[in-house]
């Protein structure tokens, strides 16, 4: 009768193991990232900017921080940091720079999603659905004859 009682419990277990979702640091959670930039054929000098931006990351928000700990206000305060918006000399950033390094961030917080790290990204719903209106459904701006 103990025999019976043991193989549930064993099957149980190892259903436990299958469903584990990994726990990556942001560090981590970043190579993973790049990795699969450089799977993806994409050229060193993207790879080498992303590398920089993930690393203004892992300066903001700790590199060993739980990928999954990461809050969309911990996102804000590196998108509003002074590692993000300025330069080591204390001038401010170009805005396609502080774009890009915001972008990065949340792209790899997809990746992570995307590869069962985290359950749901922690960027704002805005930032995921950025795409406009397509153009064939936008109003035509400045050509209101009506309004005249």
């Amino acid at each position: 009768m103990t025999t019976t009682d043991d193989a549930p419990k064993a099957k149980k277990a190892k259903a436990t193991k299958k469903t584990a979702k990994p726990t990556w640091t942001l560090t981590e959670t970043a190579l993973a990232y790049l990795e699969s930039l450089k799977a993806g054929h994409k050229s060193e000098s993207t790879i080498n900017a992303y590398a920089a931006d993930l690393d203004l990351a892992t300066e903001v928000l700790g590199a060993e921080t739980p990928v999954g700990a990461i809050t969309p206000a911990d996102v804000e305060r590196f998108n509003t940091s002074q590692q993000v918006t300025t330069t080591k000399s204390g001038r401010a950033k170009a805005q396609p720079t502080i774009d890009r390094s915001r972008r990065v961030l949340r792209l790899a917080l997809t990746f992570a999603e995307q590869s069962g790290a985290i359950e749901t990204a922690p960027i704002e719903a805005k930032s995921r659905a950025k795409k406009d209106v397509p153009l064939s459904q936008r109003e035509v701006v400045g050509n209101d004859d009506a309004r005249l």
